[in-house]
């Protein structure tokens, strides 16, 4: 795990332009750093600075470095690669980065693990190939020599990187199959290519000046939308999009008339309708995920667990505790809560029955509201971009705890909601499929089941159904006359920059209807995407590499392709994961039907606790945004805090927002 950066430049750079985009990202990786430079006459430099330590300096390994990037101040250079090191698997000096292989034709910057990497060494070794290191990284290089692209298909794991191949001047960005690990990149004016971990690392350039992208402030503002595109809130920033790469020759590289890269697509979820019964399903699905738990497991650091009470993370937890307990493993698996003091916001008496349940040491933040006054700015800075709740800010809290007890690595149950049906949003699209199907008997007695789980009026069943049955055309009509943000667009002004008015959905290439279109859906173009950078952003932001089990690859295409009443029915969501645990959970978690999900008494703390520090950040979003938050807002916050309008979340939008043109800088 790491944080990477990288420099092409046909017309050269010097080195120290490089070191400050891997310096502000140390968090990321405090235990190493390297770099290699390619210098205009075609000269490799493997060097080091203040954080490599001697033993690397001193290993006489390949990619051990030569010198320092100060005694690299003359050298004009090329192509770069930068490294900051988290040391999570091989923690000896082999495993430093860059890494080599082939007697250096082949150089890598990753972050990430491969999971499966014992495996494909197996085979690579039967091939002939021989490794230094125990690290994973050295394998995806080896493996890249040997099968080129068609490597990333065999790897399970999390992963952006680069590879440049010396022998052929060409280079290969790739990234994992569902984004869990990021990877940006700009142009600079005169044609210059930087990639990176984080978008913060752009600020350290001459050229780069933070401006606003309105498509996607708009989408933000209004929907409570990013991460959809490969676009960021930042103009000619983008995302190598999840499940691509990129190859070219590296004085080919040019960017697009829309500032991209031409990026290919390697990874895409296809359907083979699973053809056997529930039981089977159930079976199946438990020996993937108990696989995916114990290639999570495997690390040469301390591995910890995030723990809600939910059904997913206790699922990991328990897992996770069997297997440590059949390896004979001595110490307790530390786990990690939010909880509340006031358990109307509290999940803690489910994380209590997991407790007693298993052999585990838990640990529990209590979020106040003086956390948000002191951590809000931190947040934004490590997130690149504004968030949308206070879930974020657990997260981030959540992690601190986690490094604050010795812990390096946190598995959590982050993705099985979108492909599991976690909140009812299958629900709708089995109903209209139902009726398109006139099996009428079978959709009343599913309602009548589903009433007894959760409350829904029969309007609430008839618009769901009816979005699921009429034509795109016809819903985009009918949603430009009523919206849900119809309130919000009162409180922005569309004349002071250039937002206009349209719906994220219309930029999603895959439609919200059929339940796997609709999980692919929450997958790669909503939800998870956000929630996968905040997390990632969150964990390496403590210092803490987080793992996500339920997105194995072969767990989520097993699970994609069962049958929709496998997944819910009757009122009942993750039937199979539920029927796959059955001896595992304990009965209360898995008949549980009422998760709050990450949430605080944010409500609370805006009517009660501190009511003129919300208002104070609001007046003060009206005055840096430039009026594109209007003086309207502060009338509908007040609305909002003396109960005449519902209580929403649009005020703090507005508040994040206007944290982050401050924080860095941004031209609206």
């Amino acid at each position: 795990m790491s944080g990477i950066s990288g420099i092409i430049n046909r017309s050269g750079f010097k080195p120290d332009l490089l070191k400050g985009m891997t310096d502000i990202i140390r968090h990321r990786g405090p235990d190493g750093e390297g770099f290699i430079f390619r210098s205009t006459d075609e000269q490799l430099y493997c060097v080091g600075n203040r954080d490599t330590i001697d033993s690397i300096r001193m290993s006489g390994l390949p990619w051990s470095p030569q010198s320092t990037i100060q005694e690299l101040s003359d050298v004009v250079c090329t192509m770069g690669f930068g490294h900051r090191r988290l040391a999570i698997v091989d923690l000896s000096s082999a495993g430093h980065q860059p890494m080599s292989y082939g007697n250096n034709r082949y150089w890598i910057c990753f972050n990430g693990s491969i999971y499966n990497s014992k495996e494909i060494r197996n085979e690579l070794q039967e091939l002939g190939y021989r490794f230094i290191s125990d690290s994973d990284s050295e394998v995806v290089l080896a493996a890249y020599a040997e099968w080129g692209t068609l490597s990333l298909e065999r790897f399970a794991g999390m992963w952006s990187f680069a590879i440049y191949d010396h022998q052929l001047k060409e280079i290969f960005l790739a990234r994992d199959r569902f984004g869990i690990k990021p990877f940006y990149y700009w142009f600079s004016p005169d044609g210059s290519f930087y990639f990176a971990s984080e978008i913060k690392q752009f600020t350290v350039l001459d050229e780069w000046k933070a401006k606003m992208n309105p498509p996607r402030v708009y989408d933000y503002l209004i929907y409570s939308f990013t991460d959809h595109t490969d676009e960021t809130l930042f103009a000619d920033v983008f995302q190598l999009p999840s499940g691509t790469y990129f190859k070219s020759s590296i004085n080919d590289i040019k960017p697009d008339k829309s500032g991209r890269i031409g990026f290919s697509k390697w990874y895409s979820l296809k359907r083979e309708p699973f053809k056997g019964t529930f039981t089977e399903a159930a079976e199946k699905f438990r020996i993937l995920f108990e696989n995916s738990v114990r290639e999570h497991l495997y690390s040469d650091v301390s591995v910890g667990a995030a723990l809600s009470g939910g059904l997913d993370s206790s699922s990991i937890v328990c897992e996770a505790d069997r297997l440590r307990m059949s390896d004979r493993k001595s110490d307790l698996l530390k786990t990690f809560s939010s909880c509340s003091v006031d358990e109307r916001y509290s999940e803690k008496r489910w994380i209590d029955i997991v407790s007693e349940h298993t052999n585990i040491d838990a640990y529990c933040i209590f979020p106040e509201m003086n956390d948000v006054i002191e951590h809000t700015p931190e947040v934004v800075w490590h997130l690149d971009e504004p968030y949308q709740s206070q879930s974020a800010l657990l997260g981030f809290k959540l992690f601190g705890l986690a490094k604050a007890k010795g812990i390096k690595v946190i598995l959590n149950g982050q993705g099985a909601d979108e492909y599991l049906g976690g909140y009812g949003q299958f629900t709708m699209s089995r109903y209209a499929k139902l009726i398109k199907k006139f099996r009428f008997l079978s959709l009343i007695n599913d309602i009548n089941n589903l009433r007894n789980v959760r409350p829904v009026t029969t309007l609430n069943i008839l618009q769901g159904i009816f979005f699921q049955i009429l034509p795109d055309p016809i819903l985009r009509f009918a949603g430009n006359i009523r919206s849900s943000s119809d309130q919000i667009k009162k409180l922005i002004d569309f004349n002071r920059s250039e937002l206009r008015f349209s719906h994220p959905h219309d930029l999603i290439p895959v439609r919200y209807q059929s339940v796997p279109e609709i999980s692919e859906h929450l997958m790669f173009y909503s939800t998870l995407p956000k929630y996968l950078k905040w997390e990632d952003r969150n964990s390496m932001a403590n210092s803490v590499e987080a793992r996500v089990p339920f997105l194995d690859h072969r767990l989520v295409e097993f699970s994609y392709n069962l049958p929709d009443e496998f997944l819910e029915k009757d009122g009942i969501n993750k039937r199979v994961l539920r029927e796959a645990m059955t001896d595992l959970l304990p009965v209360q978690i898995k008949n549980r039907k009422d998760k709050m999900g990450f949430i605080t008494p944010e409500e609370l703390w805006v009517k009660r606790d501190n009511t003129a520090w919300f208002r104070q950040k609001l007046e003060e979003a009206v005055e840096v945004s430039s009026g594109i938050v209007t003086p309207e807002s502060l009338i509908y916050f007040d609305n909002v805090v003396n109960e005449t309008i519902p209580f929403d979340y649009t005020y703090w939008r507005l508040i994040l927002f206007s944290e982050w043109i401050q924080k860095f800088q941004v031209s609206t």
